[in-house]
């Protein structure tokens, strides 16, 4: 079969050139023998709408999304499941029949991952550094999980107590920095980017959550970690969403710490596969998955 007569699958972003999931995803393809092709888009944003039209095309499975599209791409689409509407992020496209269809696999990543690592997100009290499209996602999910409290702080103030309204029943948006949720969902709170509070807030916190780009490799904050060691703590579970390098800065410290560490490459590799189920109709390879996306690290 020719490369042009394979149906088409890959990942947008800007940039996008240091994204493991081509690795991962052909190869989960060609272990199940399924004639596709899974490539990398670099797409600038004013090219987003162009790029998202030629995604109707019959060659086409559907596409991942990532930063910074997550968001622009949903008035491109003509169906959003409730829970991307509701947070706002889209990362997998879907070519149907009567369209495109926008949904999020984060959410199942990130809850996969914590909890094939020991942690129960069920009465936790957590802290989510950052408020783009993953951390909407793995929001969203420790509401579902019925953590006890969420902490989000962000350089800024305003995307973190937008993301706190945004994540909130519509009955229950009084706004402000600090907002109860009505009895079963848990309490969120809002914060600017403050070591002052960052430290005690991870002190007496039981997850910690990294979705910003500090301690990414080639990202110029390369040997940095978002929060100061001294705040983690061996009663913690830390994730960061960051992959690659496996072991961030940040992972590093907390592991020194006597934290519990969960890998982002375990979370990417997992909504991976959910997107490849929802593609293709059959369960991604996830021990071949990992093998792979490990190898492009290395």
């Amino acid at each position: 079969m020719t490369r042009a007569s394979l149906k088409r699958l890959g990942v947008i972003g800007y940039p996008v050139r240091h994204s493991v999931s081509p690795a991962f995803q052909q190869a989960a393809l060609d272990h199940l023998a399924i004639p596709a092709r899974y490539d990398r888009y670099e797409v600038a944003p004013h090219d987003l709408p162009a790029f998202v039209a030629t995604l109707r095309g019959d060659e086409w499975l559907g596409i991942n999304v990532t930063i910074p599209h997550k968001q622009a791409v949903i008035p491109l689409l003509d169906e959003v499941e409730q829970l991307s509407r509701e947070i706002g992020s889209v990362n997998t496209v879907l070519r149907r029949p009567g369209g495109l269809e926008g949904r999020t696999t984060d959410h199942l990543g990130f809850l996969r991952a914590v909890r094939e690592s020991g942690f129960r997100c069920e009465g936790a009290r957590a802290v989510v550094l950052g408020a783009g499209g993953s951390a909407r996602a793995i929001v969203a999910a420790l509401i579902a999980a019925e953590a006890e409290s969420i902490h989000i702080t962000a350089r800024s103030g305003d995307r973190a107590t937008d993301l706190v309204a945004a994540l909130l029943p519509r009955r229950a948006r009084p706004g402000g920095p600090i907002t109860s949720c009505p009895p079963g969902v848990p309490v969120l709170h809002s914060s600017a980017w403050d070591p002052s509070v960052l430290v005690p807030l991870v002190r007496s916190a039981d997850l910690l959550v990294n979705t910003t780009p500090v301690g990414m490799r080639g990202g110029g904050a390369d040997d940095e970690s978002p929060v100061p060691a001294e705040a983690l703590h061996p009663g913690l579970t830390v994730f960061d969403a960051v992959y690659n390098p496996i072991e961030t800065p940040l992972l590093r410290d907390a592991r020194t710490a006597g934290a519990r560490t969960v890998s982002g490459l375990d979370m990417l590799v997992y909504q991976g596969a959910e997107s490849f189920r929802l593609w293709t109709g059959q369960d991604g390879p996830i021990e071949i998955m990992m093998r792979a996306a490990k190898a492009a690290l290395a």
